[in-house]
C-alpha cells in the first residue's frame, strides 16, 4: 500500500500544474519530466531574465559590484537578448579607486560598495548620516571575470579588464593582508561596538576575519590562477597557486568550530568567533570547494536537526530549518543582538526571529548553493528534492511567489511577507537557483581549458538538457541514462558529438581557437 502511495505521489508530481500563471519566454532547460521542464523555464523567465513580469517591473541585473558574481552565474552561459553582453560590459563600469580618475576615502584598488557610492546606501536609522563600507564585492569581481572569460573565451575582454582585476587583487592581498591567507577588514574589526555591516548581509556587523569574504577570496584566488595562465603571467600564476594550496587548512583553522560542527560567521579582532548558525555561509563554503566530506556530513546533520523556533508569521513556532520550503533559513538562531545593525528596522523595533531575510527568513539564491553543496558529495536525490520543493512552492502561489508592495501584495498565498522571503525585487540574484540544474544535474561548467560536462542525474529523471552559449556557438547539451543508469550518454547535435560518460566522470569539450 505504501509503495502505491509513493508511486501515486510521484505521478502527481510529474503531471500536475500549480497556480502560478507565469509563462516561459525563454526555454533553455528540458528534461524527461514535462512539469519539471515547464517549472524550470517559467522560473527562469520570472527570476532569471525577468521577461515574465507578472505585475512587477523587475530588472534581471544586479548592476552593482556586490552582484557581480551572481550576475555572472546567471548570464555567463546564456546571451539571450544580449543579457550576457550587458552584464559583462557592466564590470568595466564599476568604480575602482585609482582607475579612470576615481577617488575615494579608501585606498587605490577598492571597488565602491555601490555603483554610484563608495559606501553602501544605509546612512539612516542607527547609522545616522554615515553609511558603511562593504568588502564582499572585492573578491566577487575576479570571480565574475573568470566566469565570463571561461564561457566566451574572449581574449580581448580578458586582456582589457585584467589590469583592473589585478589592481583589486592587490588591495585584497596588500591592504587587507590576503597574501598571508585571510583578508583582514580593518575598517570593521568584528566587535559589536566598533563594527558596521561589511557585506550584502547588511544588518549583520561582521568584520575583521569575515568568513563570507574569505571563502569568496578563495574563489578569486583559484580564478586568478587560471586567468594569469591564459595570458602567460606564469610567476603570478604560481604565486596565486601557492596561496590556493594552503587555503583550505587556513580557512578551517580560522572558521571551523568543532563543537558546533559548522563554520562560524566571523572572527573579531580579539579572536572571538561570532556564530548564529549561519546557514548561507556553510552551504556556500561547501559549494565553493572548501571543507571535506566529514565536515559536510556534520553540516548536513546540523541542518536536519531542530533549529530555534520561529517567532513570527505563518511558521511561528517551527523548528524546521526548511520551514520556508523555498530555501533553508539563513540562520538557525536569531542573530545575536550585539551583532545586529538596526539601520533598516521598522519604527517599532527589530522584528522577531524569522521576520527578516537575514535572520531566520530566507532568500531564493541560497538554494543554488544548497544544491551544489549536496551534489559535490553525491547526495543527488537530496539535492533534486530541494530543487523540486522550491519549484513546487513557486508553482503553487498565485503570483509565482513574487511580491509587489506598491500594488498591495506584501504577502504570498502562504502568509509569508516580502521581508521574510527574498524572491523578486530587490533580489535579482534569485535567478541563480535554477542555474543549479545546468551546473549540477546536467553538470556543465566552463573552465579556461574547455567546457566540462559532468552529469549527475537523480533517480527520477532519465533525461536532462540545457542550451548554452559557449565561445561563439550555441550548444544543446543532452544527457540520457543508458544501461539501467550505469552509464550516461551525451549528445551535442551542433558538434555531431555522441559519447558515453561513466557516472562520476566528465567529458571535456575543447575548442581550438579563442577570440
Amino acid at each position: 500500500m505504501l509503495f502505491e502511495v509513493v508511486i501515486f505521489t510521484l505521478a502527481v508530481r510529474f503531471v500536475s500544474a500549480g497556480k502560478c500563471p507565469g509563462q516561459a519566454y525563454s526555454t533553455p532547460f528540458n528534461s524527461s519530466s514535462p512539469i519539471l521542464t515547464r517549472q524550470l523555464n517559467v522560473f527562469w523567465s520570472i527570476y532569471g531574465t525577468c521577461e515574465e513580469k507578472l505585475d512587477t517591473n523587475d530588472n534581471p541585473f544586479g548592476d552593482n559590484p556586490a552582484w557581480a558574481e551572481w550576475d555572472a552565474i546567471k548570464f555567463s552561459w546564456n546571451n539571450h537578448n544580449g543579457y550576457r553582453d550587458h552584464a559583462q560590459a557592466t564590470l568595466s563600469r564599476f568604480p575602482i579607486n585609482g582607475i579612470d580618475g576615481t577617488i575615494g576615502n579608501m585606498s587605490d584598488g577598492f571597488i565602491w560598495s555601490w555603483m554610484d557610492s563608495e559606501r553602501w546606501p544605509d546612512a539612516r536609522g542607527s547609522h545616522g548620516s554615515i553609511a558603511s563600507y562593504h568588502f564582499d564585492q572585492l573578491p566577487r569581481f575576479p570571480a565574475a571575470v573568470y566566469q565570463y572569460y571561461a564561457w566566451t573565451r574572449n581574449r580581448t575582454f580578458l586582456q582589457t579588464i585584467l589590469p583592473r582585476v589585478e589592481f583589486v587583487m592587490t588591495y585584497l592581498l596588500v591592504n587587507m593582508n590576503g597574501s598571508y591567507g585571510i583578508p583582514i577588514n580593518r575598517v570593521n574589526d568584528g566587535t559589536p561596538e566598533a563594527s558596521r555591516p561589511s557585506t550584502y548581509m547588511d544588518q549583520v556587523k561582521s568584520g575583521w576575519k569575515d568568513t563570507w569574504v574569505t571563502m569568496t577570496f578563495y574563489t578569486a584566488l583559484t580564478s586568478m590562477v587560471e586567468l594569469e595562465k591564459v595570458v602567460g603571467n606564469y610567476n603570478q600564476m604560481k604565486f596565486y597557486q601557492t596561496l590556493v594550496n594552503n587555503f583550505g587548512e587556513i580557512f578551517d583553522g580560522a572558521f571551523w568550530n568543532e563543537s558546533l560542527g559548522r563554520y562560524v560567521g566571523w572572527v573579531d579582532r580579539n579572536g572571538y568567533q561570532h556564530d548564529s548558525g549561519y546557514v548561507f555561509i556553510n552551504l556556500e563554503a561547501l559549494a565553493r570547494g572548501l571543507g571535506n566530506r566529514t565536515k559536510a556530513d556534520r553540516i548536513f546533520q546540523w541542518l536536519s536537526e531542530p533549529a530555534d523556533p520561529i517567532g513570527i508569521g505563518p511558521h511561528n513556532g517551527s523548528t524546521d530549518v526548511y520551514h520556508n520550503v523555498l530555501a533553508a533559513r539563513t540562520t538557525t538562531k536569531n542573530v545575536a543582538q550585539p551583532d545586529w545593525d538596526g539601520w533598516s528596522d521598522p519604527d517599532e523595533g527589530r522584528r522577531p526571529y524569522g521576520g527578516l531575510v537575514e535572520s531566520g527568513g530566507t532568500m531564493i539564491w541560497l538554494t543554488y548553493y544548497d544544491i551544489m553543496a549536496r551534489l559535490r558529495f553525491n547526495h543527488t536525490d537530496e539535492a533534486f528534492a530541494i530543487l523540486t520543493r522550491m519549484l513546487d512552492r513557486v508553482d503553487n502561489d498565485s503570483h509565482c511567489l513574487t511580491f509587489n508592495y506598491e500594488k498591495g501584495r506584501p504577502q504570498d498565498d502562504f502568509g509569508e511577507d516580502f521581508v521574510q522571503i527574498g524572491s523578486n525585487f530587490p533580489f535579482p540574484e534569485s535567478g541563480i537557483a535554477v542555474v543549479a540544474f545546468l551546473h549540477g544535474f546536467v553538470g556543465v561548467q566552463a573552465k579556461t581549458d574547455g567546457l566540462y560536462i559532468c552529469p549527475q542525474l537523480p533517480s527520477s529523471l532519465d533525461f536532462v538538457q540545457a542550451q548554452v552559449d559557449y565561445d561563439t556557438s550555441r550548444l544543446t547539451i543532452q544527457i540520457s541514462k543508458q544501461n539501467a543508469s550505469t552509464i550516461y550518454h551525451l549528445i551535442i547535435p551542433e558538434q555531431q558529438l555522441s559519447v558515453d560518460i561513466i557516472p562520476g566522470a566528465c567529458y571535456n569539450l575543447s575548442f581550438d581557437s579563442s577570440e
